[in-house]
């Protein structure tokens, strides 16, 4: 009772030993339990322990354990009450059962029936309780979300999105993120049910300062556009990725530590990201491209409003122009011989070769485009590409790459002025079709008035061994060692006009694309082509060159990706020869040539991109061409000044047979096709070094030798160091003869008023020519000075043999016909650079090139000259500056040039001394802008301000040997879009 009232150890203790001294040894058992356990006085503890041992041997004991422990534990009833908290040792009189009850608060009561108590042992209940819990599902804006329960310092129970498990109960949640203001949340669990707490965390924000040396730049936080460059944006506080990206430009990205209500500042140099696909057929960094390759950029394009592709390549290192009074054509390393079209380089336009198929006639000035408005840079790709197209890739490949996918819908207009009183007009449209789809098209015309030349020589027509009479040409003094020349010295006025017209567009639907074009030109001719009339405008070319191209180009993964294309080709050509009639034929009033060529091809190709591994690239691939007509035909008329006075007479085909000489609807028809196919492998062991090697096999149907023409080529990339790059390439090329040098041939046709006059052979087919070959080798170094300053230096060599080259005069004595030489050409040469690639309007570069051509000769026979069209030096400095920001750029370019020698490379002692043409310094200054207002671009400028005058050397059968090239001229252009 006293212990009831005022529970004390002593008591129990006391109530034990009363129970022992009574033989009650279970209630014993018990008491002396609870008074070991409420002893704090360790000498006393021995003495209870002692009792527990002397009398368990009189008792049968159960011990009952929980996992949790801290259960109160019952036995047989709850009403008897509770006989302490598990673990817990209790006695009982031997041989008896008993339920045990164990209860704990948050878990469900468990029993355990029939628990016997053996006298002497003792018997162990464990009881598994099961918690009384329910489900919290925490949710919310921002994933990653630390949660704690009940204790704000406590360890974290989960993090968020997740679902805890709590007792049922009122709980405090706490929430917090980095970046975040702490949050707190209370929810009430039920048991057995899911609770959904649902939670946001306001941002600490902090403001962040992006600029970059380009505007408008996109700005990227954690993957998410915030604005353009310069940009100050409010972020969330913490470790933000920060993406800067602009076209154009390598993509640069930086980790910022975003401080809560404070500034953080970054600054992002971008740098250029040059990208070529001539290279290797697929785009690439032009580090990384396995050539020489140089780039001329929108930018450049706009700022110089370049009116042809031949004038953006003036000033290119390595590259210079020749216009004969015909055709424009580039060189590249001191390889542009007078006479070729401009056949040893390729020119394509997206990837599409340009050249006709008639002569492999290379495509620079207005016979390519009407204007550059579509082009969105030019590539230039030094050194033998045959690896990769084939013939006329020799020197090097010019690919035209018009611009992309079209962002947003708009129309086009322009207007503009350039060269030689040329007048020129355009319009465009865009239309985006969605992701990855869209169309462009565009039309232009253009028309020149032409230019007054001043032409200072003699024209020849026939030699004196020609059986039929000439007549004196009234009012020319002539030369007293040859009557049958005469004098020409005067002006040729209004001369050289043409007019123009070109339809371009392109189409992408997905991995699908299409393109088109169409382009045509039609010229009067100055410079007295095959003798003709100096002085007049008769004599004209006519060139249309069109296409269709369809292609299919799906990626399966990072491993996998092919290339379907076919194409519908067409070239054909126009031409009049005018020619001074009574000595071309006496008694005639008007005599001319007609010769045209029309060929219509299918082009077919299909290539593989197989990377099994990053570091290794396979590309294989087979193309075919079937060219159906490549019909070619001349028709010589005379007319005696009576309506019914003309004769026409037939020269291709040649033939023995007299009855073709009078059929004036025959063709020469020579229609021939290509196969090849080739494979390239690309190993990159590491970022420091790539490795590109493969070979391609053509077959040409037109050449007597079936056998296929190899095209081997090897490239070393290597990164010494971080700021430096080296190249190291080699290989060969080759040029198939063309249609033209293979079975062009003519003869003069019978003269009517000379009784039994036959036709008289003047220009022979060359059935028997073989393709030309060059070996070449270079080393390139480029050293990054800063992320816009680079320098540059180059060294190489090029070994050309198998030249074909057109010998004879053209006359009866000396008929004219294509052979190739057996002496090879060596070309051993060096460039340097020092370029600052675009920022913000800005740019400068400052280039020079050495080139040494010469003849390897053989012995004292077939002895040469020096290599004609060949300058030796070459500079060239190129700037742009924003004058007031976009509104007005003024850009610059000085191109040097030292002589050229003329196109006589035969000693021979009836020729006269070869000459060199004038070295020739040619600075142009425009000026342009763009407009925010109707998004107005214009140009202004003049080319050549010093009216420098230079002339370049033509091919040998035309009479102007050095050719006048454009004095100071004036170009102004107009350009809108809505």
């Amino acid at each position: 009772m006293s212990n009831r009232l005022v529970p004390n150890r002593n008591v129990i203790f006391n109530i034990a030993r009363t129970y022992e001294a009574l033989g009650e040894y279970p209630d014993a058992f018990r008491y002396y339990v609870q008074a070991l356990e409420q002893e704090p006085n360790a000498a006393r503890r021995p003495a209870i322990e002692e009792a527990l041992a002397r009398i368990r041997p009189n008792v049968a004991v159960i011990k009952v354990t929980t996992d949790p422990p801290g259960a109160t534990v019952y036995i047989n009833r709850r009403d008897l009450g509770g006989r302490g908290n598990t673990p817990r040792l209790l006695g009982f009189p031997p041989n008896t059962k008993h339920k045990i009850i164990v209860d704990l608060e948050g878990y469900e009561p468990a029993e355990v029936e029939n628990v016997e108590a053996k006298l002497g042992e003792q018997t162990n209940v464990e009881v598994k309780l099961k918690r009384i819990i329910g489900t919290v599902r925490v949710v919310g804006e921002t994933a990653g979300t630390t949660v704690r329960v009940n204790d704000a310092s406590g360890p974290p129970a989960c993090t968020a999105p997740c679902d805890l498990t709590l007792p049922p109960g009122r709980h405090r949640l706490y929430l917090s993120q980095e970046g975040y203001q702490p949050s707190e949340q209370d929810v009430n669990v039920a048991a057995a049910s899911t609770v959904t707490a649902r939670y946001r965390l306001n941002p600490l924000t902090g403001s962040l300062v992006v600029n970059a040396d380009e505007r408008d730049a996109l700005v990227e936080v954690d993957g998410k556009p915030m604005g353009f460059t310069p940009a100050v944006l409010n972020v969330q506080s913490g470790q933000r990725r920060v993406r800067v990206s602009l076209r154009g430009f390598r993509p640069v990205e930086q980790v910022a530590t975003v401080v809560a209500s404070q500034q953080t500042r970054i600054d992002i140099s971008l740098r250029q990201l040059e990208e070529v696909e001539a290279a290797s057929r697929s785009t690439e960094a032009v580090e990384d491209a396995p050539g020489s390759v140089t780039i001329i950029p929108g930018q450049e394009l706009r700022a110089m409003g370049y009116p042809t592709v031949a004038e953006a390549l003036r000033g290119v290192r390595g590259v210079y122009t020749t216009y004969d009074g015909v055709y424009t054509f580039a060189g590249i390393r001191g390889i542009n011989l007078p006479g070729d079209f401009g056949n040893r380089m390729l020119t394509l336009l997206n990837g599409h070769s340009m050249n006709d198929s008639w002569v492999n006639l290379s495509y620079f000035d207005y016979l390519a485009r009407t204007d550059l408005e579509d082009v969105e840079r030019i590539e230039i790709v030094r050194g033998p590409g045959s690896v990769l197209y084939g013939t006329g890739a020799f020197s090097g490949v010019v690919n035209i790459v018009t611009k992309g996918r079209p962002t947003a819908s708009s129309v086009g207009f322009g207007v503009g002025t350039a060269d030689n009183s040329l007048v020129r007009g355009r319009a465009s449209f865009q239309l985006p079709l969605g992701r990855d789809s869209g169309v462009w098209a565009s039309v232009g015309a253009a028309r020149s008035l032409g230019r007054d030349y001043f032409f200072d020589g003699y024209q020849d027509h026939f030699t004196s061994s020609d059986p039929r009479p000439q007549p004196e040409r009234p009012g020319d003094p002539m030369p007293p060692d040859d009557p049958l020349r005469y004098k020409f010295d005067g002006h040729s006025r209004d001369d050289d006009k043409f007019t123009v017209g070109t339809f371009q567009g392109r189409l992408w639907l997905k991995s699908f694309s299409a393109q088109w074009y169409l382009n045509s030109r039609d010229k009067t001719v100055p410079n007295g082509v095959a003798t003709t009339q100096l002085g007049v405008d008769k004599t004209y070319y006519k060139d249309t060159r069109g296409f269709l191209e369809l292609s299919l180009s799906p990626r399966f993964g990072d491993k996998l990706a092919t290339l379907t294309r076919a194409s519908i080709n067409m070239y054909q050509f126009r031409d009049k020869l005018s020619y001074y009639a009574p000595f071309a034929a006496p008694g005639m009033s008007e005599v001319y040539d007609k010769e045209k060529f029309d060929d219509v091809w299918l082009l077919a190709e299909q290539r593989v991109e197989f990377s099994p591994i990053q570091q290794l690239k396979i590309t294989a691939g087979a193309e075919a061409q079937l060219h159906f007509t490549a019909a070619q035909q001349g028709v010589d008329t005379a007319c005696d000044g009576t309506p019914t006075g003309c004769y026409n007479f037939v020269y291709l085909p040649l033939s023995d047979d007299p009855a073709k000489q009078i059929d004036t609807t025959a063709l020469d028809k020579h229609p021939y096709r290509i196969f090849a196919a080739y494979a390239l492998v690309d190993i990159t062991p590491s970022e420091r070094l790539r490795i590109s090697a493969g070979s391609r096999f053509d077959y040409y149907s037109t050449l007597e030798d079936a056998t296929p023409v190899p095209s081997p080529r090897i490239a070393l990339i290597v990164k010494p160091y971080e700021q430096g790059n080296l190249k190291i390439t080699g290989g060969r090329a080759f040029r198939a003869p063309s249609i033209q040098e293979l079975f062009y041939g003519y003869a003069l046709p019978p003269n009517p008023l000379v009784a039994n006059d036959t036709p008289h052979v003047t220009y022979r087919p060359s059935p028997d020519l073989e393709p030309e070959n060059v070996w070449s080798g270079e080393v390139e170094f480029t050293h990054r000075l800063s992320s816009t300053v680079s320098a540059l230096g180059a060294g190489y060599v090029n070994h050309l043999s198998n030249l074909i080259f057109q010998e004879g005069s053209n006359t009866v004595d000396d008929p004219t016909d294509y052979n190739n030489t057996d002496v090879p050409i060596l070309v051993v040469g060096g460039e340097a650079e020092l370029r600052r690639e675009w920022r913000q309007g800005w740019m400068a570069s400052l280039s020079y090139s050495y080139a040494k051509a010469r003849y390897l000769e053989k012995g004292d026979a077939n002895e040469r000259r020096n290599v004609p069209n060949s300058p030796e030096h070459m500079a060239s400095a190129r700037g742009a500056a924003p004058l007031f920001g976009k509104a007005v750029v003024l850009a610059s370019r000085l191109t040097v040039e030292a002589p050229r020698y003329d196109r006589n490379i035969k000693e021979d002692p009836a020729l006269p001394p070869q000459t060199k043409t004038e070295p020739a310094v040619i600075w142009d200054i425009v000026v342009s802008g763009q407009l925010d207002v109707g998004n107005l671009r214009y140009n202004v400028g003049v080319y050549n301000v010093g009216d420098w005058r230079w002339t370049a050397p033509t091919a040998a059968q035309y009479t102007i040997a050095k050719f006048p090239q454009s004095g100071r001229t004036f170009l102004a252009s107009l350009n809108m879009s809505l």
